[in-house]
């Protein structure tokens, strides 16, 4: 009982009560506004078409008295929280997932593989309140880097353990928190346990006040986890490709897609196949449109593959296994914007020289060691990423070193995973009791 007592959450500084109480007030009325609106939005939103109900709380029951719930956003996200549910899986046989999201994608993802899957509800105390009572969760993990003060409150007032896992706290994100520390009191305070990327992350939560014994550094999942071969079907695309030399730029933000137009013309005069992934699929048929307007012919992957030397792909799930068949591939959200960069693991994982832009702070760290390592290339402008696809496709020593090189810091940032399981593992052996039933509400 003490060493479960270790792992609770403190009780609330007045402070922090007095910020719940009035979040809840204002993100109630929020909740209010926008369930008025929702009936709306469902002709435009898939999202609020499919889980209207469950923004309200009204997720899917679950019968089974052992379950897990598993929370995570994006479709990276989910890849480490299915490889994370899954190791769960192995370990509690007997345990039901019950998974959330915000994005339709990952949810049907998500029951594709056998999981309970809901929309996550709105951060209000009536749908948190409903959302526990349906799914009463055993333990809760929220994958990387969203966070909520209902969602956090209802498992401390239930003393339900809450795990942070893969967790990466922007330096954005700590500032915000540090600005009102009653509100990072009532999100961060709840957490049992905090496992996060890297030393950069555990800093700026020792600096939110969090229990540096909470706190544990095991690196990143996403090391961990790689596209097994066949479990993509690529094949189409390998023979689109007709041993072309091949430049894969993925997860490009539109101001990116702009500045690196002249750098795909002239990947494509040289005779070379361009396969361009836009972060957000939907801006695929404008890009086509712009594209052909200025006389570079392109095909979807949605509508079909033709003789045209650009492909969009604005599929769901395929761009890590179609990493493996570039020559050179450049990772998008780090050259414009403040988006921090995407991730350049699901690169180096298939063995192919990296480009990246110099805004990386979402990986930061692993970027700095790539570096460090001479293990990719990093590039300032378009012109810069122009070269360095040139020097890259030309000197076959230059690639073959940097995969190389590559493969070393991977190996050295394994064992996330199994890292996180273990530690999850200690302390679930410590909660012998089921979480406390809370005060039914009106």
């Amino acid at each position: 009982m003490a060493a479960e007592q270790n792992l609770l959450a403190k009780p609330l500084s007045l402070r922090a009560q007095a910020t719940l109480a009035l979040y809840r007030l204002s993100f109630g009325l929020a909740g209010l506004t926008t369930a008025a609106a929702a009936p709306w939005l469902g002709f435009y939103s898939r999202r609020v078409k499919e889980g209207f109900a469950h923004y309200l709380g009204l997720a899917p029951r679950c019968r089974n008295p052992r379950v897990f719930w598993i929370h995570a956003v994006s479709m990276g996200e989910s890849m480490v929280a299915y490889g994370f549910a899954a190791g769960l899986q192995r370990e509690y046989p007997d345990y039901q997932i019950f998974f959330t999201s915000t994005h339709p994608d990952v949810i049907a993802g998500a029951r594709g593989r056998g999981f309970l899957a809901s929309y996550f509800p709105l951060d209000t105390q009536v749908s948190m309140h409903r959302v526990f009572e349906r799914c009463h969760p055993t333990a809760v993990f929220v994958c990387e880097t969203d966070f909520w003060p209902e969602f956090s409150t209802q498992c401390r007032q239930r003393r339900i353990p809450l795990f942070l896992i893969n967790g990466r706290i922007s330096s954005k994100l700590a500032g915000f928190y540090q600005n009102f520390a009653g509100l990072a009191e009532l999100v961060f305070g709840a957490y049992t346990f905090m496992a996060v990327q890297s030393s950069s992350d555990a800093g700026r939560l020792h600096g939110l006040a969090v229990e540096p014994s909470r706190i544990k550094v095991l690196g990143n999942m996403k090391a961990d986890l790689t596209v097994a071969p066949g479990s993509v079907d690529i094949v189409a695309i390998k023979s689109w490709l007709a041993q072309r030399q091949t430049v894969v730029i993925g997860s490009l933000h539109p101001g990116e897609f702009n500045l690196l137009q002249s750098v795909f013309c002239a990947q494509i005069k040289q005779g070379r196949a361009v396969i361009l992934a836009p972060r957000n699929p939907a801006l695929a048929k404008e890009w086509q449109q712009q594209l052909e307007s200025a006389g570079v012919m392109c095909c979807r992957r949605s509508i079909g593959l033709t003789d045209a030397p650009l492909l969009l792909l604005d599929s769901m799930g395929e761009l890590a296994a179609v990493y493996s068949l570039a020559d050179a591939a450049f990772v998008g959200g780090s050259l414009v914007g403040d988006v921090g960069g995407h991730n350049p693991l699901e690169v180096i994982q298939q063995s192919v020289p990296l480009l990246m832009g110099p805004n990386c702070r979402n990986f930061a760290d692993l970027v700095e060691e790539l570096k460090a390592a001479d293990a990719m290339l990093s590039c300032n402008d378009a012109d810069a990423v122009a070269a360095a696809i040139d020097r890259v496709l030309a000197d076959k020593d230059l690639a073959e070193a940097m995969i190389a090189n590559a493969d070393r810091v991977l190996a050295a940032n394994r064992g996330a995973l199994p890292a996180t399981l273990q530690l999850v593992k200690e302390c679930l052996s410590v909660f012998q009791l089921a979480p406390q039933p809370v005060a039914e509400l009106p």
